[in-house]
């Protein structure tokens, strides 16, 4: 896929790195000011220590949870593996994906059932995302559009696919906590972030990293 593409790896990290910026500036403000500044990204207020620290311990554990699951069961070899540089996209997109869906889509306002269900709908659809349940590939030579799309319903892609939903629920979850009252998405952000890392550090140490650049 396109995360082990240098150039694509690279691009993504690169516009991610400059929304993360623009989206920091509007949390600076927020802390001087004590309130958010008009038409600011969502979610760029501040969040208590201890609420980010949970999120990154939440996710750790929840890795840590998915990875003896699929060794218990004896489908860890059947992993896919990465690039060195799809590190840079994960790493990217443990920001937008979080600014994305647990930022703008949630429907908040309506009432903690709505919001609940709407957390779980926008997590699915989260989840069929990811190219695990199917797999788009561009034979070499020909355009985006010649791609030729696969499935795959074994039980490591479907299990992969259900990691990636309770990821996506524990985001939200930290989003809308009451420990996080102004709703911020750092530890949501953290979390993603301690999530992909540990997961690219997870393939490295069983040999599902390509070194090769």
């Amino acid at each position: 896929m396109f995360q082990d593409d240098a150039l694509f790896s690279i691009t993504t990290f690169a516009i991610a790195a400059y929304l993360f910026y623009m989206w920091r500036g509007d949390l600076s403000y927020c802390r001087k000011n004590g309130a958010p500044r008009e038409k600011a990204f969502q979610g760029a207020t501040p969040a208590p220590l201890r609420i980010c620290l949970i999120g990154a311990m939440l996710a750790a554990v929840l890795l840590a949870i998915h990875v003896l699951t699929e060794d218990a069961l004896g489908v860890s070899q059947e992993q896919s593996s990465v690039g060195i540089f799809a590190l840079f996209s994960w790493i990217g997109a443990a920001f937008v994906e979080e600014l994305i869906f647990r930022g703008y889509l949630v429907v908040q306002k309506r009432g903690m059932a709505v919001l609940i269900l709407s957390a779980v709908f926008f997590s699915f659809v989260f989840a069929a995302g990811h190219p695990f349940l199917w797999d788009y590939q561009v034979p070499e030579g020909s355009h985006f559009w010649q791609g030729v799309w696969s499935t795959n319903f074994t039980l490591q892609p479907a299990m992969a696919t259900l990691a990636i939903f309770e990821c996506s629920l524990l985001f939200y979850f930290l989003r809308f906590a009451p420990t996080n009252p102004n709703r911020s998405l750092l530890p949501c952000i953290i979390a993603h972030l301690t999530y992909n890392v540990g997961v690219f550090a997870t393939k490295a140490f069983q040999g599902f990293v390509s070194w090769s650049f």
